[in-house]
C-alpha cells in the first residue's frame, strides 16, 4: 500500500533550514586528496587522459515519398509459387486460369490479391486514363441523321401551327 504523500512545504523547510555547506571546507578536502594523490601518482605511471566523445551528428535524409501501390490477382500453386498474375479488373480470367490448372492434375491452384509496386510509367494520381477511340459505324450514323432530320420537321410544324392558330386568334378580335 503507498504510504501518505510527503508535504512538499514541509520538506522545503527542512532542507532550507539544514545547515549550508562551506565552500572552503570542500575546497581544504580537494587540497588534502591532490596532496595524497602526488604521491601516490609518483609510484603509478600516468594515464592519458581519454579525448572527450564526439557527438554524433544525424544526417538528415531527404524523405522519400510513398511508392504507390496497386492490388493484382496471382494464381499461386499449394506451394505458394506464384504461377500467373493478372490486372485487379480480370478476376474472372484468374479465377479461370486457376480451375485450369487444378483441373489438369497439377496441384491445387487458388488466386489472392496481393499488393506490388506501381510501375514507373503509370500515370499520377487523377490523370486522364488512355483510351482508345471508339468509332461509329456508318450505318449508325445514317440512323442518327435520319433521326434528327424527323425530329427537326415536326418542330417546323409544330411552330407553324402555333403561328397559324395566333395569327387566326387575332383576326377575330380585330372583326369584333
Amino acid at each position: 500500500m503507498a504510504g501518505k504523500p510527503l508535504n512538499r512545504l514541509e520538506l522545503r523547510r527542512q532542507n532550507d533550514a539544514a545547515e549550508p555547506l562551506d565552500p572552503m571546507e570542500d575546497e581544504a578536502d580537494e587540497l588534502m586528496e591532490d596532496f595524497d594523490d602526488d604521491d601516490a601518482q609518483e609510484k603509478r605511471p600516468k594515464k592519458k587522459a581519454k579525448a572527450p566523445a564526439k557527438a554524433k551528428t544525424k544526417a538528415t535524409k531527404a524523405a522519400k515519398p510513398a511508392t504507390r501501390m496497386r492490388i493484382v490477382w496471382v494464381v499461386t500453386n499449394d506451394a505458394f509459387k506464384p504461377v500467373g498474375t493478372f490486372e485487379y479488373a480480370q478476376r474472372e480470367a484468374a479465377e479461370a486460369r486457376a480451375a485450369e490448372l487444378t483441373a489438369k492434375g497439377k496441384g491445387t491452384h487458388f488466386i489472392q490479391k496481393v499488393k506490388e509496386p506501381m510501375p514507373d510509367n503509370a500515370p499520377g494520381l487523377g490523370a486522364a486514363i488512355p483510351r482508345t477511340p471508339v468509332e461509329a459505324t456508318p450505318a449508325k450514323t445514317k440512323e442518327a441523321a435520319a433521326a434528327i432530320e424527323e425530329e427537326e420537321e415536326v418542330e417546323d410544324e409544330e411552330e407553324n401551327d402555333v403561328d397559324a392558330d395566333e395569327d387566326a386568334e387575332t383576326e377575330a378580335d380585330d372583326e369584333e
